[in-house]
């Protein structure tokens, strides 16, 4: 009879620890269903946010694209800043975009021209400009010619190391070798990978320099270029040109903007001097470039988008870059 108990009573323990574990089983099943439910959901807003962001670039490349068309908005846009913002609701959420004109900058692309070999090489005018850019933020002759000639080799096509340059022979010799990229350059940590390029430093050339993989060439918007920007204009004229002489001729700039450049080279500071044809043709009076970010709030997705739009000379637009973040 005992041994009957004995029986009933570890077949109890059986069940009860089978009940157990089932129970178990069926938790972490649901727990796992309930992640799986929750990543889905997770998942598709996302998507849906992204997709917000999409179409809010696509109104954002549209409004650049009047903006460079509309001479008088532009210059109201660049002394009002909250104009450039906007903010509108959607179901769930908010998306936020603002647009800022990106002309007035010095294009790391234009050291070096396309030539006939399908290849490139230095852009000499582009080479001094920069230079001239270099010593203005207050790096030493020796440096800034250094960094200039170590640019230039980056991007062409040969691997002939210019005077205090480097090409692929001097990456060659690091701990992880790689060659130069003969080509130009299509980020600004790009520039990590140059000779003599270290982070503060590129940090510092954030603020002066941009990169357009588009275009090999360097242009300023002469009715948005402000009087701090002045050392732009000077790294492109060269160092015979003061520069209090420069943001005079900024802060005197027609309270509608220039409706030619004709009207800027009339200014006594600049007028009857010889200046390249070439130079000249970086003067412009409208827009080449606008910076768009968008940020999407969607119920639990954060996205952001920063994109940089190119106006072509068709009055159509073209996308030069886009970074994305959550």
């Amino acid at each position: 009879m005992s041994f009957i108990k004995n029986e009933d009573g570890a077949a109890l323990i059986s069940v009860l620890l089978l009940v157990s574990v089932m129970s178990a089983a069926m938790i972490a099943t649901f727990d796992e269903l309930g992640l799986f439910t929750k990543n889905i959901v997770s998942r598709t807003e996302y998507y849906q946010a992204d997709q917000f962001a999409h179409a809010a670039e696509i109104v954002g490349a549209n409004q650049a694209v009047k903006l460079a068309k509309n001479q008088m908005l532009a210059a109201v846009m660049g002394i009002d800043d909250d104009r450039q913002k906007v903010t509108f609701p959607i179901d769930g959420g908010t998306v936020k975009g603002e647009l800022a004109e990106y002309s007035n900058c010095f294009n790391l692309n234009s050291l070096v021209t396309a030539n006939n070999a399908e290849g490139f090489e230095i852009n000499q005018i582009g080479y001094e400009q920069y230079i001239q850019l270099l010593r203005e933020i207050g790096i030493g002759e020796r440096q800034a010619q250094s960094l200039a000639a170590a640019l230039v080799d980056w991007q062409d096509t040969d691997d002939r190391p210019m005077q205090s340059g480097a090409e692929s022979f001097s990456y060659s010799q690091a701990v992880v070798p790689y060659r130069a990229a003969n080509y130009p350059i299509r980020e600004l940590n790009e520039l990590r990978l140059v000779r003599g390029y270290t982070p503060e430093l590129i940090e510092v050339l954030s603020k002066f320099t941009c990169v357009d993989p588009l275009s090999l060439q360097t242009v300023v918007n002469l009715n948005s270029i402000r009087p701090d920007q002045a050392i732009f204009i000077r790294a492109l004229l060269g160092p015979e040109y003061p520069l209090e002489a420069i943001r005079s001729v900024i802060e005197e700039r027609p309270a509608a903007g220039y409706d030619n450049v004709a009207r800027f080279w009339n200014n006594p500071l600049l007028k009857n001097k010889e200046i390249d044809n070439r130079i000249r043709k970086q003067f412009q009076v409208s827009a080449k470039r606008y910076r768009l970010s968008i940020e999407v709030e969607y119920f639990d997705a954060r996205i952001s988008r920063q994109s940089v739009i190119l106006i072509k000379d068709d009055g159509t637009y073209e996308l030069i870059s886009r970074t994305a973040g959550t």
